[in-house]
């Protein structure tokens, strides 16, 4: 498995996958609204990283290097196709992410539905601290807790 770049023709594919996933579509999203957003954020010059094994995709992550409170960088979404998850994907595009934040920034925030007790323990096991939440911020059913890693002195 290897992590790299996005490139535009990796997004229709990772998007239509994603979009299965049921975090995904409890918020609602549809493939071919997340594939543009995605490709605008990659032509914008956004954060944008894949993990793949062969010709097989298994990931995605977007991200933002700078910008989170001055001082970090924000983790936008880290997604796999479904089957994916507990193989090392969301790891490895996380280290990645991580990686490249603390180029630009010495901390990386990011936000996880509260309900959502896998990846709050996945965030957890990674050095992540939960340091606030912010009720009904996309949905009226759903507080986003705030996750904050400190990458560099």
């Amino acid at each position: 498995m290897i992590v790299r770049d996005a490139t535009s023709g990796d997004l229709p594919q990772l998007a239509a996958a994603v979009a299965t996933q049921p975090l995904l579509q409890r918020y609602g999203t549809q493939a071919a609204k997340l594939a543009r957003d995605l490709a605008a954020a990659l032509e914008a010059g956004q954060g944008m990283l894949v993990a793949e094994d062969g010709a097989r995709l298994l990931g995605i992550a977007w991200f933002l290097p700078s910008g989170t409170f001055a001082a970090g960088g924000y983790l936008r979404l880290i997604a796999l196709a479904p089957g994916e998850e507990g193989h090392g994907a969301g790891g490895a595009l996380l280290d990645e992410v991580e990686r490249r934040v603390a180029q630009a920034s010495r901390s990386l925030f990011l936000l996880v539905s509260h309900w959502n007790e896998g990846a709050r323990r996945f965030y957890a096991r990674r050095g992540y601290v939960e340091v606030g939440t912010i009720p009904a911020f996309v949905r009226a059913d759903t507080d986003e807790v705030i996750c904050y890693k400190r990458l560099a002195p």
